[in-house]
């Protein structure tokens, strides 16, 4: 079969790197495991040789019958269309995939939204590092807070290019993605709270006090300096200023 870059995918190669996510992932013999984007199955086979019962999603046509065949007989159960147009209930204990790099962002909040408790993903490397971003640096942003109020988040290696047919242009690692309410139960108002970070960072090298105009006074009730920029801002003092505020839209 010939390989060809399809829906932003390039597909994993090295044999070695699929066993090295599979081992890494912890998988326990019986457990579900969500897979977005088959591929050619070389992350599969060792997902299966783990022992799990596997859900996997392929969007691309052309590998429908070759992954039919190829894990004929075995434990998984192949949805052939989009996952993020998929509207059914998915029990999974962990995801392990190698995900489009360019919809990274929709898939880890669907995966957040099907509650999916540990994810094992391969991104881009820079995006890997917005991920687990802490305050003051330039990675550190809205995506950031998005997923660490969320989650724990761990990075585990680095993937070469050179382990991808096409080869990409950009670096990837292997991060893993812990479900946690410890910032979560905190939160007096969620959809308050994801406001206020989006307004703090919709005009990143502007103060505190120009994104968020006329509440300058809650600003420094939760600790922060009307001066200080959003990207200076640690989690927990966005959760103060959100848990001050009434539920009026600014």
């Amino acid at each position: 079969m010939i390989y060809k870059k399809n829906f932003g995918q390039n597909f994993l190669v090295s044999q070695s790197i699929a066993k090295k996510i599979a081992d890494r992932s912890n998988i326990h013999p019986g457990e579900t495991i969500l897979e977005i984007g088959s591929g050619k199955g070389i992350l599969t086979q060792f997902l299966l040789e783990k022992g799990a019962h596997v859900i996997s999603f392929e969007i691309d046509r052309d590998l429908f019958a070759f992954l039919e065949e190829k894990f004929k007989g075995m434990d998984i159960e192949f949805v052939f269309e989009d996952f993020l147009k998929f509207s059914g209930i998915i029990k999974a204990d962990k995801c392990v995939s190698n995900i489009p790099y360019n919809i990274s962002t929709p898939i880890i909040k669907k995966l957040f939204d099907l509650d999916i408790p540990v994810s094992i993903l391969m991104v881009q490397k820079e995006y890997a590092k917005r991920l687990f971003a802490s305050p003051s640096t330039e990675e550190y942003g809205s995506l950031s807070i998005f997923v660490q109020v969320r989650s724990k988040v761990e990075y585990l290696f680095d993937v070469d290019r050179s382990s991808f047919y096409p080869k990409p242009k950009v670096d990837s690692s292997v991060i893993k993605i812990t479900r946690t309410d410890e910032f979560q139960k905190k939160i007096k108002n969620m959809e308050r709270f994801e406001e206020i970070v989006r307004m703090s960072f919709s005009q990143r090298r502007k103060m505190i006090k120009n994104n968020l105009k006329g509440i300058e006074l809650f600003i420094e009730k939760a600790g922060i300096s009307p001066t200080q920029r959003a990207e200076e801002i640690p989690i927990d003092k966005f959760i103060e200023l959100s848990n001050l505020l009434s539920d009026d839209t600014l």
